[in-house]
């Protein structure tokens, strides 16, 4: 079975249960690791199976399974299947989800009392880099068939890949606190280098019992990075440092235009 096809596999489904009595849900951005610690967290069978339900083209191939267009109506039925034993339900969510909810009141509506934890790593500009590979390739995790295997490095996408990660960042701190959510955040770098650790930190955080044998000692996943990441992101040091010493060289009048310019790109 093509690996993007495997996850609607119907032998990821639990005994069917008219909803879960706790939820998980992974608030992350963009290559952040979410995928590696939801395949862990499944490997327990404690969790569900926290995977991008929500995610929009996922979501519409859920839909043309399930024969539902309401998203909500998707929603309860995905959580009738992906519900583990102990009634623990899992999903990743990308803050640009929010918007196919119609709003966090929705997502709070869909999945109340939910347990958040906010996943993000410490050095952004790698998780940049990555995910403008990823979006040119079509790769998003180790073994999917690439659309495209001669990506290119451009400074500007990289550069917009940075700033949305940071917003996206942001944005989930904001409305978890805004909402009085109860989560807790957790680094992808201490994630990865202490799955066991990570995993009990988030079962006592949500009250779930796991035996210790049961937690995966090393990621399921395979790491996608290569030395095509290192040298884009030193390439994107050089080219923004070279950038800025340009503007600091720059007398009043260009500093001005350009500052006019992105006034009128951002209002545009």
């Amino acid at each position: 079975m093509h690996l993007y096809e495997e996850q609607f596999s119907e032998s990821h489904d639990y005994p069917r249960v008219e909803a879960p009595s706790k939820v998980l849900i992974i608030a992350s951005t963009g290559r952040c690791g979410s995928h590696m610690l939801g395949h862990a967290l499944h490997e327990t069978n404690r969790f569900g199976f926290p995977l991008e339900y929500a995610n929009p083209a996922n979501l519409l191939e859920w839909k043309r399974r399930l024969k539902k267009e309401d998203l909500q109506a998707v929603m309860a039925e995905i959580k009738r299947r992906r519900t583990s034993p102990n009634g623990v339900f899992g999903i990743k969510l990308h803050y640009p989800h929010i918007k196919l909810f119609g709003g966090f009141d929705n997502v709070a509506r869909c999945f109340p009392n939910a347990y958040y934890i906010l996943l993000s790593r410490k050095d952004l500009l790698k998780q940049a880099v990555s995910l403008s590979i990823a979006s040119q390739t079509g790769v998003w995790i180790a073994g999917q068939k690439a659309v495209s295997d001669d990506p290119h490095y451009d400074f500007a996408h990289i550069d917009k890949c940075l700033r949305e990660t940071i917003l996206n960042n942001a944005s989930w701190r904001y409305t978890l606190a805004a909402n009085g959510c109860n989560y807790i955040e957790m680094n992808f770098d201490d994630v990865r280098h202490d799955l066991v650790r990570s995993i009990n930190d988030i079962a006592n955080f949500m009250g779930v019992e796991i035996d210790p044998i049961e937690i995966p000692c090393e990621p399921v996943t395979k790491k996608q990075s290569d030395l095509r990441n290192a040298e884009w992101e030193k390439r994107f040091i050089s080219d923004f440092n070279a950038s800025s010493e340009l503007l600091s060289n720059a007398g009043p009048s260009i500093i001005k235009k350009i500052e006019g310019k992105v006034k009128r790109m951002l209002s545009a």
